[in-house]
Formats: structure tokens, sequence, C-alpha cells
């Protein structure tokens, strides 16, 4: 995910002054209609570019073009602008914020982005959980995402931001809580049914979810949180199907791994993931017993401040070494303080969970950046079966592996 990031600080200026979404926030929780943007009554076209995604040779391009380039700013954002003029017609989006809930459980206000088709008959709802980001500008309801591709096949789509990014960037990302982020995406999907009748939608009440990477390991919590709540709600979703790539599902393993091989594949993740799950647990971590330098001097200036990338925040910690950016007494499991942050992984994996609905999971295995191992402990405790799939080949690297993804995702709906 080297130049990720800066490609979207691009595109976020590119489309930050389009008309495909509501430039305000939109309150969901009461819903208010006033500020509302209008949809016409049919989409007109769209057809063609289906037609083109559904299809395998704009994929195989795309991804050849973005390999061979090495995944360039100026290709990947060619590809961005293309997409963006030639789905922009047929959708609307919507920046909201809601209610949802803090780590620790108190009422929070947050926020997201919906993309709805013009065609006012949906298929259904799709939950789209967003990767690892460290910049508040790569929020989905600050910037165009890819994701809005789902909307194309007939999906409403809603992107929440997760704690600590959008209107609550003021707050502590919990990074690898799996917990707050999936509430965060409940909460915008039980919002969406006062939405999708005020404008004359008619769904079902099936959910597809939808993550990669990180928005794996969320995906694949937003399912259980939906099997868990869904007697207590008033409308009782249903997953029609969930697809999970190449996620953290298992951080403890995560973290035992980079230790035992001294390296982390985003440095730039280690910071939030410690100072992270102390905000969420009320652990109260120093960063002097964690951290080395550069990063102990700077981290409120590269982290707190949220305006570099995790690919820009690793690259000026200088090293993707453990050894390195970590102090060596807490690489040893022994010492109190991580076995503290031992226990606050082992309780944000999923492995183990008995999954109701439907899955897809997929994992590259050349990925350098997120262990295959998370997904083989989720594969070993969750057999394939008729209804759960495990596809592990050798896709590329982490991000390369991401448009396979998302293709087979697209092809599938």
């Amino acid at each position: 995910m080297k130049h990720l990031s800066y490609i979207f600080l691009v595109l976020a200026i590119i489309c930050s002054t389009s008309r495909l979404y509501a430039q305000e926030y939109i309150h969901l929780s009461p819903l208010n209609t006033q500020d509302l943007p209008k949809i016409p009554p049919k989409d007109c076209g769209g057809n063609l570019v289906r037609k083109v995604m559904n299809g395998d040779a704009m994929w195989k391009h795309s991804h050849q073009k973005l390999v061979k380039s090495h995944f360039s700013q100026k290709v990947f954002i060619r590809m961005m602008k293309t997409l963006y003029h030639n789905t922009k017609n047929h959708m609307i989006g919507i920046r909201c914020s809601y209610w949802s809930q803090t780590p620790q459980g108190d009422s929070l206000l947050v926020s997201g982005k919906i993309y709805l088709p013009k065609n006012r008959e949906l298929k259904g709802l799709l939950i789209a959980n967003h990767y690892t980001i460290a910049t508040d500008i790569e929020a989905p309801s600050n910037i165009f995402q890819m994701d809005c591709i789902y909307a194309m096949k007939g999906y409403a789509v809603i992107m929440p931001d997760y704690v600590g990014y959008g209107v609550s960037k003021q707050e502590v990302h919990p990074y690898l809580h799996w917990p707050s982020a999936a509430h965060t995406a409940v909460d915008l999907l039980n919002c969406m049914p006062p939405l999708l009748d005020y404008y004359g939608y008619t769904y079902p009440t099936d959910v597809t979810i939808v993550g990669y990477s990180q928005g794996g390991a969320v995906a694949l919590g937003v399912a259980r949180l939906l099997e868990q709540t869904s007697s207590t709600v008033s409308t009782p979703w249903t997953i029609r199907k969930l697809y999970a790539g190449a996620g953290p599902y298992d951080p403890a393993a995560t973290y035992d791994y980079c230790v035992e091989h001294d390296s982390i594949g985003i440095p730039g993740a280690i910071p939030m993931i410690v100072m992270g799950l102390s905000d969420a647990y009320d652990l109260n971590f120093q960063l002097s017993d964690f951290f080395q330098e550069p990063l102990l001097s700077h981290y409120d200036e590269w982290v707190t401040s949220k305006q570099y990338s995790v690919s820009q925040i690793g690259q000026m910690m200088g090293s993707g070494r453990m050894s390195k950016l970590m102090q060596a007494a807490v690489l040893d499991k022994n010492n109190y303080l991580t076995q503290q942050l031992y226990h606050a992984l082992k309780l944000n994996s999923n492995v183990g969970y008995s999954l109701q609905a439907p899955a897809y999971f997929m994992h590259s295995t050349e990925d350098a950046v997120v262990p295959i191992i998370n997904s083989y402990n989720l594969q070993t405790a969750m057999p394939d079966t008729t209804r759960v799939r495990f596809d592990f080949a050798p896709y590329g690297s982490h991000m390369e592996a991401a448009l396979p993804f998302m293709q087979y995702v697209y092809q599938d709906l």
C-alpha cells in the first residue's frame, strides 16, 4: 500500500467539488430530510458500464497496468477518474452522520458515506468496510471510494468511517478493535430503512458484507454482531453473504508472527495498534514504555494529527523491524505491559466464532503485509463447507490481490 494514500489525497481534490455526493453531513438518527439531495426517478443508461465490469477483460487490463507501473500514482489516478466519470451519473452519494458508540459503550456521533443507485428496486444492502487508514481525508465520507461500484449492481452501499474519522476525528481510532468498528457499520445499517422509504426504494432485508485488509476483519465482526443481535433490532437483517479478503482476523497471532520474524508489513500500524487498544480498554499505556525514537518524540505530530498516511508514518519511522521500533522489554511476552497488550489482541480475534452466514474468504499466499497465518487459523476453526469457501492462491502482494478480490465480489453479486 506504498502509494495508495498519496493517490487518495489527490483523488480527494479531484472529487471534492463533484455533485456525486451531498457536501454536508446529513444526520440520519433522527433522519433530517431537509438537506437530502434529490434523486432522479430512474437510472438512464449504465448498462454498458455494468456489462464491461461483469466481464473479465477490464479487470485483467487494469490489474496488468497497475502491476506493470508498480501502482504508480499517475496510472491509479487515471483509472479512478475513469471509474468516477463512468459511474457518477448512475448513483448518488450522501455524506451522513449518525449515533453509534465508543469502545466503552458511550454514545458517539460518527459518520460515513452512502451510495444509492438511481434505480428504485434494490437487490439488497451492502456494507463496505474500509482498509487501514491514518489520515482523516481517506475516510469514506471525505473521498470517492472504489466500493461504490457495487451500487452499479443495484445495491445500496454503506461505508462507515469507523470511530476516529469523519465527524469523530477528535477521537483515538481504536485500531483492530472490531466491536466498535462493527457497531458503526450496523448502526448505519439500522438507519437505512427510513432513508430508503423517504426516497421510495423497494428493498429486501438481506445484507451483503464486504471488506479487505482491516476491512476484512471488520466485515467478519459485522457478520458476528448482526448474527448475535438480529433478534433485538426493529429490522431483523439477514446476511446474504460475507466477502472478506486478507484480514487480520487473529491479531495476537499476527503480533507473534511479527515479533518472531522481526518484521511488520505496515510499520505505521504499530503505534495505531498499541495506543488504539490502550484507549479502547483504558490501559493507560505510556509511549516511552513501548516505542523507540524517532516515533517516541513525534507521535502526536505523525499519528495523533491524522495528517499522515500509514505509509508516510512508516517512512518517517525509518524501519520495518520490530526490534528497531519497539522497546526491547515489550518484545518479551513475559513483560506485564506486553501481557496486557496481548490480552487486548486476543479479545479482538474472531477465530473460533461459528459463523452461520455463507462466506468467501480470500488471501494471497504471497501477502507480506497481513500474514496468511490469520486466514489459516480462521480456516482451521471454520473448515470449508458448502456454505464457507476459502481461497488461498498466489494473487500477488497484499495490494495486488485487492483488485482480484473486488472483481470476484462484483461478479458474484
